[in-house]
């Protein structure tokens, strides 16, 4: 017999609690067990990723109205971590929190966030499609047709940036060559006016966030000109001449950014790798990213070498586990296997291995391995050792790193929300309803992508594959990270797609009445001017046969005078 499902809600907000609980009841199938936890401390908000680890639920909520930053760290922690199945995460917020807090839920990783309000269907609904699609039937809200262009925007996250362009993550499919539109920072505060990047070099290697790859931009700096047709080639090359020196200011602009800002830079120089199924670091400890240097936690690796190159640590710690331990995955025949792929695919870096909780001493273990830079030891894995291993490296790579020549850069901290950018692109709509939309994309989409649109009003959507599959792969977006006014004109724009076309219908009929009435109208208009030009015609012709009359009037008189002998000019 299936065992129930396990939910953890970690907040404080009892009544949004029982509500959410009530209302997976009231639409699901799903009979979850639903647990609540909470602490405003530190190093027990932490400790709070060794329940999901222990106890592995398929959903997790964690409410970031109090203790923001913990909470956000705890949602790093588990998007970052391998998991054999790893479970759907819930952002929580309330209706005052800022943008930045939203923006930097997304970012985290987690699955999906909404704003906490009266209406919780959403959270429900969006959740139960994504655990078990066959427990919830379809949401039953109007959906309409529609066929339209919009722009949307892939999360990335910006690691550093220099005068000439910037390095980002992302799980946005890019390659060498590419030219795309970024929504980012220096945009926005007009430093590079252009949109547009290059793509000068993509890679999987060495990564600080979750995402699966990062790439090297360069900012165009200001768009293009493209000439009219026609124009003189003379007034062709004045643009170019303008464009160039607008270049040559913003980048001194960009240059100017990057001094100003070098001494607020933290990048760390140490990436370290502890491989320990019992999470034993995360204990009581304070938060890992408060460390001078990176540090990453895994139960074990998936496929060592992928892993150990998207991680690329300087220092690895290793906690075997006990022969008794059945199915262990962390043995002596794991650690042979990682040794060799260190030797093979790290000699330039050579990371220093620790090995806890073995009985072959360091010299045999080095021997047996054919690896120099590792120690081991018979005790259980212990946060302060590892601490002071990490300081004493990281202060021999700061030394390394000073000698070492390279352009200057400015690491942007991953709370700042300039870290924060969307890489822009089209997608074509074919249905949506208030809860979720249907669309077709030319670029691929990783299933799990949250993608960012402006229109009909700011909301996320969570990319899973659609069920009708046609030529063109289509995708179904889970609409979230909206608030109750953003999700009002949401509905009222889905019902303006019903009356288009009736109102398309009425239009067009009002504007038939229309041109027949001013058709009418300019018909007796004409007539009115023919009947006044024929009637001012008249009048003239009745002008001239009266001057005409007199005329001859006057000629007959005029010869009777002249046959009589008069002067015709005397009286008689």
């Amino acid at each position: 017999m299936a065992q129930d499902p396990l939910f953890y809600y970690f907040g404080d907000d009892e009544a949004f609690f029982r509500t959410l609980q009530g209302e997976f009841k009231r639409h699901t199938k799903l009979a979850a067990k639903f647990e609540r936890h909470y602490s405003p401390r530190e190093e027990d908000i932490q400790s709070l990723f060794l329940l999901i680890a222990a106890n592995k639920p398929q959903c997790v909520f964690i409410d970031f109205s109090k203790e923001t930053q913990e909470y956000l760290h705890l949602a790093r922690l588990i998007a970052r971590t391998e998991f054999e199945v790893k479970p759907v995460t819930v952002g929580l917020v309330d209706y005052l929190s800022p943008r930045e807090i939203l923006n930097e839920s997304i970012s985290t990783g987690i699955n999906l966030t909404h704003i906490k309000s009266a209406e919780v269907y959403d959270v429900v609904y969006d959740a139960a499609v994504l655990i078990s699609p066959d427990a919830i039937p379809e949401h039953g809200f109007a959906t309409a047709d529609l066929a339209e262009t919009w722009e949307a925007g892939a999360v990335a996250k910006i690691g550093y940036v220099h005068a000439e362009g910037l390095h980002l993550e992302t799980n946005f499919n890019l390659a060498k060559g590419d030219r795309l539109r970024l929504d980012h920072f220096w945009t926005k505060d007009k430093i590079i006016p252009s949109k547009e990047v290059f793509v000068t070099d993509t890679s999987a290697k060495n990564l600080f966030y979750h995402f699966k790859g990062s790439a090297e931009l360069e900012f165009v700096v200001i768009d293009e000109y493209i000439p009219p047709e026609g124009m003189e080639e003379v007034d062709i090359n004045d643009r170019k001449v303008e464009r160039d020196e607008y270049i040559r200011r913003h980048k001194k602009k960009m240059g100017a950014w990057v001094e100003d800002n070098l001494s607020r830079s933290q990048e760390k120089n140490t990436k370290f790798l502890i491989i320990d199924p019992e999470f034993r670091f995360l204990m009581k400890q304070k938060r890992t990213d408060r460390y001078p240097y990176i540090i990453r936690c895994e139960p074990f690796l998936k496929d060592i070498a992928d892993d150990l190159s998207r991680l690329c640590p300087q220092l690895i710690a290793v906690s075997l586990q006990p022969t008794e331990v059945k199915d262990a995955k962390i043995d002596f025949d794991f650690l042979e296997k990682l040794v060799a792929v260190v030797k093979r695919d790290h000699v330039e870096s050579s990371p220093y291995l620790v090995v806890f909780n073995t009985a072959i001493p360091t010299k045999e273990l080095r021997q047996q391995l054919g690896y120099e830079h590792m120690m081991a030891t018979d005790g259980e894995l212990e946060a302060e050792v590892l601490v002071k291993m990490a300081e004493l490296l990281d202060k021999k790579l700061s030394q390394i790193k000073k000698h070492t020549s390279h352009k200057p850069v400015v690491t942007i901290k991953k709370t700042n929300p300039a870290s924060h950018s969307l890489i822009l692109f089209n997608v074509n709509v074919l249905k949506m309803s208030e809860t979720d939309i249907i669309f077709t994309s030319e670029k691929e989409l990783t299933p799990g992508t949250n993608l960012y649109f402006s229109k009909p009003a700011p909301f996320y959507v969570n990319v899973q594959p659609a069920k009708a599959q046609e030529k063109k792969p289509e995708y179904k977006g889970l609409i979230h990270c909206i608030g109750e006014s953003d999700k009002k004109e949401l509905r009222r724009y889905v019902n303006s797609i019903f009356f288009r076309d009736h109102d398309a219908q009425v239009t067009a009929q009002a504007d038939e009445f229309k041109k027949l009435n001013e058709n009418k109208l300019k018909e007796k208009l004409e007539a009115i001017r023919i009947a006044q030009e024929k009637a001012l015609a008249a009048e003239e012709a009745k002008k001239a046969a009266e001057e005409e009359v007199k005329r001859k009037d006057a000629e007959k008189a005029a010869e009777a005078a002249e046959l009589a002998g008069q002067d015709p000019k005397k009286p008689a």
